[in-house]
């Protein structure tokens, strides 16, 4: 109940106040005098006084219903601190979506809900042609994607884009869960194959990262054709997978899911067939000490791994294959060199741990001596001639990494080959809808070129998200002469020109410098 007031400020107003955070911070005046006023923060609770005369630190808020705004079009301030904070009143209430018109934002509560996501969620939001009739949901989206696909006879596609750890790869794999569990019956097999895609390949190309357990570490874009209303295939196409990541990582991450579920899950009896033993003997898994995740299980998940790769038709010597190469790469890793000094005093490479060779060749099946010569000569063949220079030891582990990494990448898209190979389409396709999940803006404190080619990726996004949402519908009210209040907005052209514009862009010097280098 207001009851007291002096100028524009009555006990109980809504306002926003400058605490020196750098942030406008939600509060409510709690005390008034003529020279001072009381604002509670609604974040902690905290009390700041500030003076009246004090204008530009404290100004008015329109206050939101006690669960927020279920589509923040609709509000008259559309400020960053007023989207901010109805998101994380919705969030407080254990709304986790929120529309902004056909834009969904979700925010991860880092938490499985199963009900909020479960047949009767389904069935809720099923066959929904306009978003906003029921609460924000990923369902909605889906569904109304999937309705104006059949309805409009037009390709669909969902982009999900966000920061690293924001559930980007959780909301395709719901998505995908809800368009399964809509699809009628005739193709049941060639659905769950498709499902079954996803935890294969986040067991090789997820892992954790100091922002997130389940990072993904490359991108994808998975096209699911309809023919006759039903799910009848799929492609998957991949994209900047992170090869460093097979070599190098920091303090408290971990390589690829998989090596961890591989050691996890083998018996005894596996691990001595493939020379195996546990992770934090490997070079390549050991370098972040962070061996476990706490929410997840690597036994349990190579489980589900071995599941996956039965419903997609994985053959046994398939199988055994994969993990050979696995296994090849931790021994690779282990694979040390010494220095030494020949009687002309020049530098010599020797490797030091020969049982590492053995185990690498035995399991890719290559030659000891060929092997060795690969990891500390370089062959140059000019016409006839075929001449060894030996490396020193820098270019020896360069040339061990770049062959794990190549070992480990094509195995990756021979994967997503195989995949696709098993889901194609055989017969006439209708329309399709398409999942885009990119990895969010990343920085490190050490990024790599993964980082900038991941991060221009965001940015041309960015680009194509504004180019939609507020430039081509501004350019169209101009043109159909309306009145409207014209919408600013950060515009990256300029950064997208530095980094890829040609000829003088930064990828295109970094390839030139790649092909001639001087």
């Amino acid at each position: 109940m207001y009851c007291y007031c002096y100028c524009h400020y009555y006990l109980g107003k809504s306002v926003w106040f400058d605490a020196g955070a750098g942030y406008p911070i939600a509060g409510e005046v709690v005390d008034l005098t003529r020279t001072r006023i009381s604002i509670k923060s609604l974040l902690n609770g905290k009390i700041f006084v500030f003076s009246t005369d004090d204008t530009n630190r404290v100004v008015s808020r329109i206050p939101l219903p006690p669960e927020g705004v279920n589509d923040m079009i609709t509000m008259s301030d559309l400020s960053e601190a007023s989207i901010l904070w109805n998101i994380k009143v919705r969030y407080d209430h254990r709304q986790f979506y929120t529309y902004i018109g056909s834009i969904l934002v979700a925010v991860n509560p880092y938490y499985m809900y199963h009900d909020m996501y479960s047949t009767d969620y389904v069935r809720k939001y099923e066959n929904i042609l306009v978003l906003h009739t029921l609460p924000a949901h990923i369902f909605a989206t889906a569904s109304t994607v999937h309705s104006k696909m059949l309805s409009d006879k037009i390709n669909q596609c969902v982009v999900i884009s966000g920061e690293s750890g924001g559930g980007k790869t959780q909301s395709t794999k719901l998505i995908m869960n809800y368009l399964a569990a809509v699809n009628p019956g005739k193709y049941k097999l060639i659905t769950e194959q498709i499902l079954e895609a996803s935890p294969l390949l986040e067991s090789f190309g997820n892992a954790k990262t100091v922002r997130n357990d389940n990072s993904s570490r490359f991108g994808k874009y998975i096209e699911i054709y309809y023919s006759q209303k039903s799910i009848v295939g799929a492609k998957l196409s991949d994209f900047l997978l992170e090869k460093s990541r097979i070599v190098t990582h920091s303090n408290d991450e971990r390589n690829y899911h998989v090596f961890y579920e591989l050691l996890e899950g083998f018996d005894t009896e596996e691990k001595r067939k493939y020379g195996l033993t546990t992770p934090e003997k490997y070079f390549y898994l050991n370098q972040g000490a962070s061996m476990a995740i706490s929410s997840k299980s690597d036994a349990h998940d190579f489980q589900s791994l071995l599941t996956a790769m039965k419903i997609l038709n994985f053959t046994k010597n398939e199988q055994e294959t994969i993990f050979k190469i696995l296994a090849a790469i931790l021994h690779l890793g282990n694979i040390y060199f010494s220095r030494s000094v020949d009687d002309p005093g020049h530098d010599l490479i020797q490797i030091s741990s020969k049982t590492e060779i053995e185990w690498c060749s035995h399991l890719l099946a290559l030659n000891d001596q060929g092997l060795l010569q690969k990891l500390t000569h370089k062959v140059t063949e000019a016409r006839d001639e075929r001449l060894l220079s030996p490396f020193n030891l820098e270019q020896a582990l360069d040339s061990r990494d770049a062959i794990a990494k190549a070992l480990y990448s094509t195995l990756f898209s021979w994967l997503v080959a195989r995949i696709n190979q098993i889901v194609r389409v055989n017969n006439n396709v209708d329309n399709s809808i398409a999942i885009l999940d990119i990895f969010g803006f990343e920085n490190f404190s050490t990024n790599s070129f993964e980082q900038l080619c991941i991060n221009y990726a965001n940015e041309a996004l960015q680009f194509h998200f504004n180019r939609h949402v507020f430039k081509l519908e501004q350019e169209e009210y101009a043109k159909e002469k309306l009145a409207w209040k014209k919408i600013d907005f950060a515009d990256n052209t300029d950064c997208l020109d530095l980094i890829g514009k040609k000829p003088n862009g930064i990828l295109q010097i970094l390839d030139d410098e790649s092909n001639f280098p001087k």
